[in-house]
């Protein structure tokens, strides 16, 4: 019975909920470009993600996420190109989004850069009403499935690089979409106070053979939440990365990330839950992908900056 209603109270928030929010990540370091589209193109070269992530595992209803990702540069460095595709599905709710990123970037003499980012996204959403099982049998409302709805969202982006460390400045889905009361079609609205505001900064150093990646990432909604990763990665080689996150009121996170070769790497993350909800699932998994084309190094770090 406590797994039914939690499943019925993550529906109810997708439902009721009228901020447009940034599926989670845990790898997100190695594919800025979910969380900022003036990443587009930092990297020097094109490079393709694909990552899977299923949160709660064992709670009924539970987030699943697939994203799929390419960016590169363009015009010698001075524009960053990034096309995305993501699947979210939460409940009986399923949402598809396809968003291109557009980022013109300032370098400077001492290999300092600053990029200002845009995105725009095509969101395509359904509910299955179908799915959800009823104590009247003849219930009308839950007997078919909503249509697919089809709306706009937009993002924009700040990215500031130098050789030893980073800052970003993000606010992802402007607009906010939300089921009318009669469940028939989906208002579009901009309200600030439903912004999410993301400020993500980082740095590295050696010690010997191993190269220690601090980073924290902040998000604020206002009115409602403020949440913070603070993560560190220890590269070994550039072979192997071992890291740990500490997601506030959240989650506890372990990684791994292995280079393959100069141009594939293979990560997997698992989160342990610390918040009210770690009774009812047995944490979350997720894999990551990533290869990079063309492999020419004349950036930091193309592994992390």
């Amino acid at each position: 019975m406590k797994r039914v209603i939690i499943s019925i109270l993550l529906i109810g928030m997708t439902i009721g909920s009228i901020a447009q929010q940034i599926p989670l990540s845990s790898q997100y370091m190695m594919n800025r470009l979910i969380i900022n589209s003036a990443y587009a193109g930092e990297l020097g070269f094109y490079s393709a993600s694909v990552s899977y992530r299923k949160q709660w595992v064992g709670l009924d209803g539970a987030p699943s996420t697939q994203n799929i990702s390419i960016h590169g540069p363009a015009m010698k460095g001075k524009l960053g190109l990034g096309l995305m595709f993501f699947r979210d599905v939460i409940g009986v709710s399923k949402e598809n989004n396809v968003s291109g990123s557009f980022a013109y970037k300032i370098k400077g003499k001492r290999k300092e850069s600053l990029s200002f980012g845009i995105s725009a996204s095509a969101v395509f959403t359904t509910n299955q009403w179908s799915q959800i099982s009823t104590t009247d049998a003849n219930d009308l409302a839950f007997s078919s499935d909503s249509p697919q709805y089809i709306f706009p969202d937009f993002s924009a982006g700040i990215y500031y690089k130098t050789k030893n460390y980073f800052v970003g400045f993000s606010m992802p889905m402007f607009l906010q979409h939300q089921l009318d009361g009669s469940a028939a079609s989906y208002t579009i609205k901009n309200d600030f106070s439903q912004y999410n505001y993301l400020i993500e900064a980082g740095t590295e150093f050696k010690l010997n053979n191993i190269t220690l990646k601090p980073s924290v990432l902040s998000r604020y909604l206002p009115n409602a939440t403020f949440q913070m990763d603070i993560n560190l990665i220890a590269d070994f080689n550039n072979d192997l990365g071992v890291g740990f996150s500490y997601r506030t009121q959240d989650a506890i996170v372990g990684l791994v990330q292995f280079h393959a070769n100069d141009q594939l790497i293979i990560g997997y993350s698992y989160d342990h839950s610390i918040s009210k909800l770690q009774q009812y699932n047995n944490g979350s998994h997720e894999l990551f992908l990533r290869y990079d084309f063309r492999y020419k190094v004349k950036a930091f770090d193309p592994r992390f900056f």
